[in-house]
């Protein structure tokens, strides 16, 4: 299969399009006739340049609203072809791009259509291009590739062939079982795009709408592999049309789409459905010092834990399966990190079923920080590190880290239950594909929560068996809670960690009220408007600052501890609950501003 991309997936002029796609290993770039407007040379010297990059041109996109046309654009429609099959070989790109038309004054009328495309074909063969015919959700007449395959097997030429485009398919209803009925050496060309949804007005989701294969929420998967497995051979094309996505670097850009290409090759080589290496968290890492590591083991030890392991610049404490090392170091990337944004996370460390399907993505851990293990870099700067094996068992910790005397934490902790990344909006849909592509973790659908002061969008991606769940975060507001720690932390911005406990309410008994984040007294009485729920219990929560959800699986109860330098904890109580607390996030997010505003008072006058 050849990999290819279109120019319009890109913003910035063509020829950084081209370097971009190049360097990235594309085999193919499609020219759409709006880049070549803004060239600085002429179209033989387009060709030239994709030449020199090493990139071929896969096509010349597009000649729209022409078959099936009303007898009086005849002329018009027979100039206009001739210019585009000269564009065409001017390019050098052997194929040209027809969309079905989408002009209301369009023919009913299949076999008017293929004489049109045969008669097209028929010039193009002078030149020796081909022509591939591409459905349109939005056509008047083609709206599926069936109809279009129809219409092409009516018209009989050997150049002649489909262009299957898989965000029109979904967008149209088509369906993927017309395939059994396509021949697969007659579609020249597929597109591919993925998309939050297929219930929004057609025109507007294939046009403003479209993600990378692995954003979005429709069968892409399904589709490639139905090709693939029917023994389509040709180039597949990534054809995005997103302003958000476009607002990336070229080379950004470039990156994802082939990441999403290797997720489709990826699910499709998984018998019996991929699996995600990875199996748990295995440590987190703080970049910290002076004061601020002060300020953090202080909290720590109000939470139960107790220091493990501790030389030089690390320490590490526990508490049941959780391993937190602070690193106030003075060199290597945690220094790195702290120097950029003060206390935060530096790293996280993931416990691996098998390193090898990652291992080509990683880099020398030794080289970056001293932990002999290999570390991948991740979304908005982020670095994770790669274990094979107990933790206890690595170089990291035997060299390191090596063991204090024994002392047990006095806290009821269990594991890291889940945790959240705030990103930079822009950013969004790329760390998405980074967590679905490389960790293949599964996705839920896109959650907005109302913060005080605006809305932040959430997504939760999981491991297969729910041990690693992480909520991503982003906000357009400069006043959410979301984008003020991005303010302090745009590097590795985990802001939030969630700890499960067995009884939050013996635990929340046992930490001191200075750590804890002060609940709005309403949220309390909103609660018997939600839930049917015995008083005293209501009572207890409001007395310990304690949330509390329900779902068809059971309870949860959520404490939150107050923030350092924006980053925070949270302990919970799981009973059957599947989700992560959503519904009590904004309440969070209220007592978060509320206590930023009153730390803040003075700096806004």
């Amino acid at each position: 299969m050849q990999r290819c991309i279109s120019s319009l997936s890109f913003s910035d002029p063509l020829g950084e399009k081209i370097r971009a796609a190049a360097e990235a290993g594309f085999h193919g770039i499609e020219i759409f006739r709006e880049d070549i407007i803004g060239f600085d040379g002429t179209p033989d010297e387009i060709g030239a340049l994709a030449r020199a990059s090493g990139i071929a041109i896969t096509s010349l996109q597009s000649l729209r609203d022409w078959e099936a046309s009303p007898a009086d654009r005849a002329d018009w429609c027979t100039k206009q072809v001739e210019r585009f099959i000269d564009l065409a070989a001017r390019l050098g790109a052997p194929l040209l791009v027809v969309c079905a038309n989408t002009r209301a004054d369009t023919l009913p009328d299949p076999a008017r259509a293929a004489a049109d495309l045969a008669r097209l074909a028929d010039m193009a063969a002078t030149r020796g291009l081909k022509i591939g015919y591409e459905a349109l959700a939005s056509s008047t007449q083609v709206r599926t590739y069936a109809q279009a395959w129809d219409i092409v097997q009516r018209a009989a030429r050997p150049n002649l062939g489909l262009v299957i485009n898989a965000i029109h398919t979904f967008a149209a209803d088509a369906g993927l079982a017309a395939l059994a009925e396509v021949d697969m050496s007659r579609v020249f060309l597929v597109h591919l795009a993925d998309a939050p949804t297929t219930r929004i007005d057609p025109r507007l989701m294939t046009e403003s709408f479209r993600l990378l294969p692995g954003q979005g929420n429709l069968p892409v998967a399904e589709l490639h592999a139905g090709l693939i497995t029917r023994g389509y051979a040709g180039p597949m094309s990534m054809e995005i049309f997103n302003d958000q996505l476009r607002a990336l670097e070229p080379a950004l850009i470039a990156r994802d789409a082939m990441r999403s290409f290797d997720l489709l090759d990826d699910r499709l080589a998984a018998e019996g459905g991929a699996h995600s290496a990875v199996e748990r968290l295995a440590f987190i890492e703080f970049a910290c010092r002076g004061q601020d590591a002060a300020d953090l083991a202080a909290l720590l030890g109000a939470m139960g834990f107790a220091k493990s392991h501790s030389k030089g610049g690390l320490t590490a404490y526990s508490q049941g399966d959780i391993t937190l090392v602070l690193n106030s170091a003075e060199k290597g990337l945690a220094h790195s990190v702290y120097l950029m944004q003060g206390l935060s996370v530096a790293a996280i460390g993931l416990a691996i079923s098998d390193t090898a399907p990652l291992a080509r993505l990683a880099e020398s851990g030794a080289a970056a920080e001293g932990h002999d293990l290999p570390l991948i870099r991740g979304p908005g700067g982020s670095a994770f590190y790669l274990l094979d094996r107990p933790l206890a068992e690595t170089g990291f910790f035997h060299r390191e880290l090596p063991p204090l005397a024994k002392t047990a934490a006095v806290g009821s902790l269990t594991h890291i239950d889940h945790f959240a990344q705030a990103l930079v909006p822009n950013l969004f849909l790329s760390a998405l594909l980074f967590y679905r592509a490389i960790f293949d973790f599964r996705s839920e659908s896109q959650r907005d929560v109302l913060d005080p002061h605006g809305t932040v969008h959430s997504r939760v991606v999981a491991n297969d068996t729910g041990t690693v769940r992480l909520s991503l975060n982003s906000s357009l507001s400069a006043g959410t809670s979301t984008q003020r720690f991005l303010e302090k932390a745009g590097y590795a911005a985990w802001h939030h960690f969630a700890f499960a406990t067995p009884d939050v309410f013996a635990y929340a008994a046992t930490l001191p009220g200075e750590y804890v984040l002060k609940m709005p007294p309403n949220y309390y009485d909103d609660l018997y408007l939600r839930f049917d729920l015995p008083a005293d219990l209501v009572e207890r929560m409001r007395a310990l600052n304690i949330l509390y959800d329900r779902d068809g699986a059971g309870e949860y109860f959520q404490l939150y501890t107050r923030s350092l330098n924006g980053l925070f904890f949270e302990v919970v109580q799981r009973n059957g609950y599947t989700g992560l607390g959503a519904p009590n996030a904004g309440v969070r997010m209220l007592a978060q501003s509320r206590e930023y505003e009153a730390a803040h008072a003075l700096d806004m006058f």
